[in-house]
């Protein structure tokens, strides 16, 4: 990694991101983390759909809840400590029975899915009544999705190796479920309330390959923080939703 200065090239996510913000400054995944400490009990459990390997995420819920499920297409979730308990299988048709989970974590997956209504449904099929689907996804209308969308899976997977990501950790995009609209539509049809629909912008991670880049990152997020109106191109969307209670036939 370069020194600190206007000419060097090289990733610097930490120094610059402590040299911009305070460090009770909340990150998307700190805020995804509140949002499961909030609604999280004792007694829940919990499935983490499209769990992976837990090397970005690290929730670390296990000992907080009864059991944490962790659901992947691949063979990754078996060494994931987040997780109770693992298995593989496919988000449009779990192997979980109905009526299972109080809490769905759903982190960073929606914009990799081809056939989101499927997976929504599936997600609220194995909801208990009551029970919510906590998800963080980006938003399709901001800058570093628009331009990611230009540029083919492989290049994405070469940039992301040289910022340090494993490349374990990238999948192929589609985005068929990235903008608060699509996010409401897809639960609504699924049967999902929602009660929260957050658009927040965090620190710009993907610029921190050099500062001047970086400083007008971070003019970015703080203009699109303050002004409402401009919540429609903030990077991260996060949603609960949650699952209507069963009418009663009596």
């Amino acid at each position: 990694m370069g020194q600190m200065g206007l000419f060097t090239f090289g990733w610097q996510v930490t120094q610059l991101r402590d040299r911009f913000y305070e460090p009770a400054f909340k990150g998307m995944y700190d805020r995804l983390l509140a949002t499961i400490v909030e609604y999280a009990k004792p007694t829940d459990v919990i499935l983490d759909a499209g769990c992976g390997s837990g090397r970005v995420f690290q929730h670390r819920q296990a000992g907080n809840v009864r059991r944490i499920v962790g659901v992947d297409v691949t063979n990754e979730p078996a060494d994931n400590e987040n997780l109770t308990d693992a298995a593989k299988g496919d988000l449009r048709s779990l192997p979980l029975r109905d009526d299972t989970f109080d809490l769905i974590i759903l982190s960073h997956v929606a914009e990799h899915l081809s056939h989101p209504e499927a997976v929504f449904a599936e997600m609220a099929r194995v909801l208990k009544p009551g029970g919510r689907l906590l998800l963080l996804t980006p938003n399709r209308w901001h800058y570093v999705t628009l331009v990611a969308r230009l540029f083919p899976h492989r290049l994405h997977v070469l940039f992301n190796n040289w910022r340090g990501v494993d490349t374990r950790d990238i999948f192929p995009t589609a985005y068929r479920a990235n903008t608060a609209g699509r996010l409401r539509e897809l639960s609504a049809n699924a049967g999902l309330e929602v009660e929260q629909l957050g658009r927040f912008e965090t620190e710009p991670e993907y610029l921190a390959f050099h500062l001047v880049p970086y400083t007008l990152g971070v003019v970015y997020e703080r203009l699109v923080n303050r002004f409402g109106w401009l919540a429609r191109i903030r990077v991260n969307l996060l949603l609960v939703g949650r699952k209507r209670a069963k009418e009663s036939t009596s």
